[in-house]
C-alpha cells in the first residue's frame, strides 16, 4: 500500500470541506512549518487523536565500524520520536482507519 501523499491530503480535505485546495494547501505548509520549528527548539508536539511528537537526546556512545572493525566513537545527537495516542493505537490494531 503506498503512503497518503500531501497532494492526496489537500485534495481530499478540499471535497470535504468545499476550501480551495490551494488554500488547504497553504494552511498544512504553515503547519507543518510551525511543528518543524518547535521540535528544532526541542519542544515536544501533541497533536490530538494522533499523539506526542518527541525529541530525545541520544548520548554519545562507542560504535564498530563494520568495514574494518575498529572501535568508533558515536557523538550524541537527537532523533524525533512518535508517541502515538491510545486511539490511534486501538484504530491501528482493529484496522478501522
Amino acid at each position: 500500500m503506498s503512503p497518503l501523499a500531501h497532494r492526496e491530503i489537500t485534495k481530499k480535505l478540499s471535497e470535504q470541506t468545499g476550501v480551495a485546495q490551494r488554500q488547504i494547501e497553504h494552511i498544512l505548509d504553515r503547519y507543518t512549518d510551525m511543528i518543524v520549528e518547535s521540535l528544532s527548539k526541542g519542544r515536544n508536539v501533541s497533536i490530538k487523536d494522533i499523539g506526542t511528537i518527541l525529541v530525545l537526546d541520544t548520548p554519545a556512545k562507542k560504535g564498530r565500524d563494520l568495514n574494518t572493525n575498529e572501535p568508533i566513537d558515536i557523538p550524541p545527537s537527537k532523533r524525533v520520536k512518535l508517541r502515538p495516542c491510545v486511539s490511534l493505537k486501538q484504530a491501528v490494531l482493529k484496522g478501522i482507519m
